[in-house]
């Protein structure tokens, strides 16, 4: 056996060889296959299929509330403390705030992500310091010392990784720390931490605001607990909370999933379909490669018939086509993986928001291992039929040669199928590429509410260590409003609290004077937005009705607000707002009542994403309520970015040691919401355009050597009179035969399959009309293309040397 091995691959080898042309496109077309699949499945592996890299991520899990049927991730600092001293399922507990800091000192001031934590944050990750410790119990406690942990790439870029900046004070946010530990390389939780501070809070705002929600909350569960009966528990502990606590915990549940599930969130399916369309194109890589062989081992009926005369069993025939498909297969698997790190390369330059775990992404031993065995299972996959095919053949030694059209004859009718299923795969790639191309389209018209052309923003965050007290902060955004204004180029200045499209949202309760105040835990709620005077004229988002605030509406004026229009429809349907008095509270009713008088109605705009619905909305003026953190946007005549420098200079201007973080124009933050979407378009498109290739290859090379084979019968067709035109049209009718059949079944596979992507669609139906109609005429274009050429080449034929040849 590893002798005839041993020949067989020697002989395979000098075949290949002998056909570079054949070998090269064969390779070539198998690489892509092999390389976007790899490519894809190094994505899903990082970030559906890898666990979570901590010890026994099994065990982690995040506690979640219910509210109104939905899962919201957040829990009050009260709620929080409650269920960890009453629940039994987990080991231990911690919460989380994700927020900005400034660090200042060594270097440039510098704006930097990180982390509010517990005490047991690291204990419950199992994350050990790579130096240092993690916070202790009573490191959250207000007024205890000041400390904090540093992200290892923080420490090696900003510190020079130098080994004694445990103990060291470092300057964060005006305020003096000392760092207690550096988190190990690598570690960043959450997504883009770079350093992790205590989460201290002022007990009476602690207790006095149980409906206040912006804690996560993670846990690592019990010996022997499982996330199920962890769920019971929690579901248990909130519905004692509703009860001992109406007025903020009435209606709220408890659940708990696995951290995994909670990081992965949403893009399960998609990855999921991704995958499943670079298996279609895989599919279709083979079906091309596997007629390819057909043609090239139908050359060579004699000598496969002479070996078998002379003793050569089907199964050492066999085994030799084998051997050449699998070596085949090893150098389109070798090429394939040069192309799939050439697209995971490309993949993280994308940088979609909304897909996690993308700096896991690369092409480790898991993918290595996997594109061998694709390499394999694709050998088989094109391997199989013809290698059966012409043993069969052989062994009955089927010497003659010639063709009878491209439908009749066994191995043409072969060819002839393995067409139509390409063209098949290649209709579902396109209907479901089509689909996403539509809803994207649709996506990217929508209207956001603002005008995002020639327009610059950039966030300023004041340390409340420096900036204690509303007049400062009121007074450093009035000076800085005024220089900026004054840059050549700047038309308008403006900021807000929430800048549309790359903010969270800020919910609170209210009321209305003069209405039944309903229960606290019933009251509805608003999005809320702390603009400037300029903010509305700025961004361009139109007062529909009423006023804008102006320079009136300062600390000394009455309080006043402003309703979106959806707010507006929501809340105040049958009556008129202007003139009706609203108060707001903090969290669902808790906390100090603000508001004011409605003096303006403005139009919707989309915060949280094109195809959401816009928020109900409420907007405060800044003079009335400052806010520590705002996005400045500057309306231009001038390119947006040309200006950053000097915007940057203003703020430097004011405060040295306060840096500008985000800056981005408009247009890119309007780019940015939808990166995902776009991600998901781009490379499903890239599949389905590969895969339109491959079939229209694949169709071609069939209906060349169709015409080839017949060339004896043309050439009898012309010399009894026969017209060029009439050969044409039998050509190109059978083509048309074969690309019919191929839609009719991909559209029959397109309407049992393109639900998946109902979740991934805006505006658009799975089994859109419109969509399917135009890849069914883009198909049959590509089938007319494809037999073009060849239906040509048959008009062509001289008879007198075609029958003198033959």
């Amino acid at each position: 056996m590893l002798d005839s091995l041993r020949q067989d691959l020697a002989y395979a080898a000098r075949r290949l060889a002998r056909s570079p042309g054949f070998t090269l496109v064969a390779a070539l077309t198998l690489a892509l296959g092999i390389g976007a699949t790899s490519a894809i499945f190094s994505v899903v592996s990082a970030v559906l299929l890898r666990p979570l890299p901590f010890p026994e991520p099994e065990r982690l899990v995040e506690v979640d509330q219910v509210w109104k049927g939905k899962t919201v991730p957040y829990h009050s600092p009260m709620n929080f403390l409650d269920i960890e001293r009453q629940a039994r399922s987990f080991e231990r507990m911690a919460a989380l705030d994700a927020g900005g800091f400034t660090l200042t000192g060594k270097g440039a001031a510098t704006r930097l992500e990180g982390g509010l934590v517990s005490a047991a944050f690291f204990e419950v990750l199992r994350v050990r310091p790579a130096l240092g410790r993690g916070f202790v119990a009573g490191e959250n406690e207000p007024g205890r010392d000041k400390v904090v942990v540093l992200g290892h790439k923080l420490w090696q870029d900003r510190f020079g990784g130098e080994p004694d900046v445990v103990g060291r004070t470092i300057e964060i946010d005006r305020e003096t720390r000392t760092v207690v530990g550096v988190a190990p390389k690598g570690f960043s939780f959450p997504e883009g931490a770079e350093l992790w501070l205590p989460l201290q809070h002022d007990e009476v705002f602690v207790t006095k605001s149980r409906g206040a929600w912006y804690l996560k909350v993670l846990g690592r569960l019990a010996p022997g607990a499982s996330v199920e009966s962890a769920r019971e528990e929690v579901s248990t502990i909130a519905a004692r909370l509703a009860t001992e606590y109406p007025d903020a915990n009435d209606g709220v549940g408890g659940t708990v999933r696995s951290l995994h599930e909670a990081t992965v969130g949403n893009t399960r399916r998609a990855l999921v379909v991704l995958l499943g369309a670079v298996g279609l194109l895989l599919l279709v890589a083979c079906v091309n490669v596997a007629n390819l062989l057909l043609a090239r081992i139908s050359g060579r009926e004699s000598e496969l018939a002479v070996r078998a005369a002379l003793g050569a069993g089907r199964g050492r025939i066999v085994g030799q086509l084998f051997t050449e498909s699998v070596l085949l297969a090893l150098v389109g698997g070798a090429l394939g993986l040069l192309l799939a790190g050439a697209l995971v390369d490309g993949l993280l330059a994308l940088q979609p928001d909304g897909v996690p775990r993308l700096a896991e992404v690369r092409i480790d031993r898991g993918v290595l291992a996997f594109a061998a065995l694709l390499s394999l299972v694709t050998s088989v996959a094109f391997g199989a039929l013809p290698a059966l095919q012409m043993s069969r053949r052989a062994t009955s030694l089927a010497l003659r040669q010639g063709g009878r059209g491209i439908m009749g004859g066994a191995g043409t009718r072969v060819r002839g199928g393995l067409v139509i299923g390409q063209i098949a795969l290649a209709m579902v790639l396109l209907a479901g590429s089509g689909l996403l191309l539509r809803s994207f389209t649709l996506l990217r018209s929508v209207d956001p509410g603002f005008d995002a052309r020639s327009a610059l923003t950039f966030r300023v965050s004041l340390p409340e260590s420096a900036y204690a007290d509303d007049a400062s902060m009121f007074a450093f955004h009035r000076d800085l409003d005024e220089r900026l204004s004054a840059l050549p180029g700047v038309r308008e200045v403006g900021a807000v609290s929430g800048l549309p499209l790359a903010s969270g949202p800020f919910l609170i309760s209210f009321t209305v004077d003069g209405r039944p105040e309903p229960p606290p835990a019933q009251q509805p709620s608003l999005q809320v937005a702390i603009a400037t005077a300029g903010y509305l004229k700025t961004m361009g988002i139109d007062v529909v009705r009423g006023r804008g605030f102006d320079v009136r509406d300062d600390d000394k004026a009455p309080q006043v607000v402003l309703l979106s229009e959806s707010a507006v429809r929501q809340h105040f349907a049958d009556e008129d707002p202007i003139g009706k008095r609203i108060r707001l509270g903090l969290g669902r009713g808790r906390g100090p009542k603000a508001g004011g008088e409605v003096v303006g109605v403005v139009r919707d705009v989309k915060h949280h994403g094109l195809a959401k619905e816009s928020m109900p909305e409420i907007y405060l003026p800044y003079a009335q309520y400052p806010a520590q953190s705002m996005a400045i946007v500057l309306r231009t005549d001038v390119p947006p970015r040309s200006l950053a420098a000097a915007a940057e200079g203003v703020v430097h201007e004011i405060d040295p040691q306060l840096p500008v973080a985000r800056v981005a124009t408009l247009e890119e933050v309007v780019a940015r919401s939808i990166s995902e979407p776009r991600f998901y378009t781009l490379l499903l498109g890239s599949f389905a355009a590969a895969g339109l290739f491959l079939a229209a290859l694949g169709l071609f090379g069939v209906m060349s050597y169709a015409v080839a084979q017949r060339t004896r019968e043309l050439a009898v067709r012309m010399a009894l009179g026969a017209r060029q035109q009439e050969l044409r049209r039998m050509v190109l009718r059978e083509a048309l035969v074969l690309g019919g059949i191929g839609l009719a079944l991909g559209l029959a596979g397109t309407l049992l399959v393109s639900r998946a992507l109902t979740t991934l669609l805006y505006s658009v139906s799975p089994n859109d009309p419109q969509t399917l109609a135009a890849v069914g005429v883009l198909l049959l274009a590509t089938t007319l293309l494809a037999g073009y050429l060849p239906a040509r080449r048959a008009t062509r034929i001289d008879p007198v040397v075609a029958l003198r040849a033959d």
